[in-house]
């Protein structure tokens, strides 16, 4: 398990500027690694500091949260470094793209993993299409997620969309542990007494 706590370790130390950068530019990309990323955070301050102990589950919480950050935070630097120089300004016209690609990846996953059948070909081109917009830095249609979600209904076809996906249950694991991921604003209509 410390080899898993000091990988991570050192996945912050690479990666917390552009996290932190996809923080304050409001990103959907770090809304889509914030549970995970708090999660694991948690388990490490909290495992470092002998509040917590490390059984399977929390180990296999972390084999999969840190799989996931691996995998889906490498593809956003190859997209930062490749389609747009480094320059997070130029991602960010585009991070709801990026975020489609690895939502539409993550469907393939979840289809895989519980060996369902569904339409290879529709998924493929719609990654494609989607790839197609970030290369060519195309235009991003206002309609864009509509015609995912419609794509996303093909693709899945007679398949109940029960997706729930890594998002989520880390989502949950936070709730789970005791880590508040979102403050509710307290909005006053009216005169504040």
């Amino acid at each position: 398990m410390d080899a898993l706590l000091n990988e991570f370790k050192s996945w912050k130390k690479e990666n917390q500027p552009l996290y932190l950068d996809l923080k304050a530019h409001e990103s959907l990309l770090f809304d889509r690694f914030y549970p995970v990323f708090t999660v694991l955070d948690h388990i490490l301050q909290e495992t470092t500091a002998k509040r917590m102990k490390l059984d399977s589950d929390l180990i296999k919480i972390f084999d999969v949260g840190l799989a996931f950050l691996n995998d889906q935070f490498e593809s956003c630097k190859i997209y930062l470094s490749t389609n747009f120089h480094n320059d997070i300004h130029e991602l960010m016209k585009y991070d709801s793209v990026i975020n489609y690609v690895l939502f539409a990846e993550d469907v393939r996953y979840e289809l895989e993993e519980k060996q369902r059948k569904y339409d290879k070909d529709t998924l493929d081109k719609l990654c494609d299409k989607l790839e197609n917009i970030i290369d060519k830095q195309l235009p991003v249609d206002g309609n864009l997620g509509l015609y995912v979600d419609e794509q996303i209904r093909v693709i899945c076809g007679d398949n109940e969309l029960d997706f729930y996906g890594i998002i989520d249950i880390f989502s949950d694991i936070a709730d789970t542990l005791g880590i508040t991921l979102y403050e509710d604003e307290e909005i006053v209509i009216g005169k504040d007494i």
